[in-house]
């Protein structure tokens, strides 16, 4: 019996010394730090056309006619010639402090800077010019009480050895801790709050869009309607309430598709002025870009990221009743980002695990029929160029690329421009 008892406490040592240890490990997580502007800096922000710089921190994508439009984070715009895309050029950068998402229209760039809406001739990407800007169009942040106001968080990835102690310490202070089943590490980040004519076209995690002579734009509970009908000088047509959490917009026949943490909702634009709500379909809290085709809307779901989500899956929403949006079928992914369709071609991001192609004859067998999967990327968002150049577009943490799907079970890499 003394020996018994001998070797269940010293087991219970060293059970309580590999927990001790194990709690100790290579940990990865994203420190916030937020930015503050007064009003009269964000009206001062000023746009010029410079040299071609590199790619850092590549945001959203744009096509217009021959030329793509990356976004910068919070700094401007890249300019690619992609005349030839199998050797895209670099031509320019269009300094815009503030900038996070464009459209284009006629010639004319509708960009945002904090509150600010410029509008810019592109006609000659060489010699980009302000035609007009105009403040106060856009919900400013949060105000300290002594004229500061919170306009983003910065963000940095840190990876360091952290104890079971430290970690925890972290998370009280605010923020929600993710871990990352592949790495084995974790993630602590702060819990924060169809174009036609002579327009572009944005991808799936757009903020940003354009019908007719109208551009719409999504804030965090809102979608401003700006007028067009004087595209130098556009008027803001009206502002709906579309509640809290609100990420992306894509326009579809004559609807608009709003993408929020909380589910995805319906809109009427029958009056471009003035949109009507007509249904809305609730998920779990998470990111939620959009795409729809026929009579099926395509909403993908992540974790890992400040929306607090807990799932990584792709919903079929039946909207053949647009007044019920009804859920199909759910397809569990590793971690969707940006989405795009051709055909009966599903182009899907899946952040650091990649791009995937899908085969969606049949929606609801879209889980069986994945067809290709190029790993080796970070993928953020992607567009299909509209015509039949079979070109793809896909942005992501690495930089721009470019594929041909011609054959969409091997996806044909033909061009890259890489971040440094």
């Amino acid at each position: 019996m003394k020996n018994i008892l001998y070797l269940v406490l010293v087991a219970t040592l060293l059970f309580q010394s590999c927990v001790k240890d194990s709690c100790e490990q290579i940990t990865t997580w994203v420190q916030t730090t937020p930015i503050f502007k007064t009003q009269e800096q964000m009206d001062n922000v000023q746009v010029s056309n410079e040299a071609a710089r590199a790619l850092k921190k590549p945001g959203k994508i744009y096509f217009y006619n021959d030329f793509i439009f990356i976004n910068e984070l919070r700094e401007g715009v890249h300019i690619i010639d992609n005349t030839d895309p199998t050797s895209p050029q670099n031509i320019g950068f269009i300094n815009i402090e503030g900038n996070a998402d464009i459209a284009i229209k006629d010639g004319r760039l509708y960009a945002d800077s904090y509150t600010t809406l410029f509008i810019l001739d592109v006609s000659d990407v060489n010699n980009v010019s302000m035609i007009e800007r105009q403040s106060g169009m856009f919900t400013p942040g949060w105000e300290t009480g002594d004229g500061q106001i919170w306009v983003y968080n910065e963000t940095e990835t840190i990876t360091e050895m952290l104890d079971c102690e430290t970690r925890n310490a972290m998370v009280n202070r605010g923020g929600v801790f993710f871990q990352n089943f592949d790495t084995n590490s974790f993630i602590l980040e702060s819990s924060g709050g169809g174009s036609g004519g002579g327009s572009g076209t944005g991808g799936s995690m757009a903020r940003f869009t354009l019908v007719g002579d109208y551009l719409y734009s999504v804030g965090e509970s809102d979608m401003r309607v700006f007028s067009l009908s004087n595209p130098d000088a556009p008027s803001l047509a009206s502002t709906v309430n579309l509640g809290w959490g609100i990420e992306t917009i894509i326009p579809h026949e004559d609807k608009l598709f709003i993408g929020s943490t909380s589910g995805m909702q319906i809109w009427d634009n029958q009056n471009p002025e003035q949109p009507t709500f007509l249904s809305e379909f609730s998920h779990a809290g998470a990111c939620d870009p959009v795409f729809v085709k026929d009579n099926f809307a395509y909403v993908t779901l992540r974790d890992g990221n400040a929306c607090q989500g807990f799932v990584n899956q792709l919903d079929l929403i039946d909207i053949s009743t647009i007044t019920n949006p009804t859920l199909e079928k759910t397809f569990q992914m590793d971690n969707p980002h940006g989405l795009s369709i051709d055909g009966d071609n599903l182009f899907l991001c899946e952040g650091t695990h990649g791009l995937k192609v899908f085969d969606i004859e049949d929606p609801k067998k879209l889980g069986n029929n994945e067809i290709d999967h190029i790993r080796d990327i970070s993928a953020y968002d992607v567009i299909a160029v509209p015509g039949e150049s079979d070109v793809l577009l896909m942005i992501g943490d690495g930089g721009f690329f470019q594929y041909d799907y011609s054959n969409p079970r091997k996806l044909k890499e033909i061009s890259r421009i890489l971040v440094e």
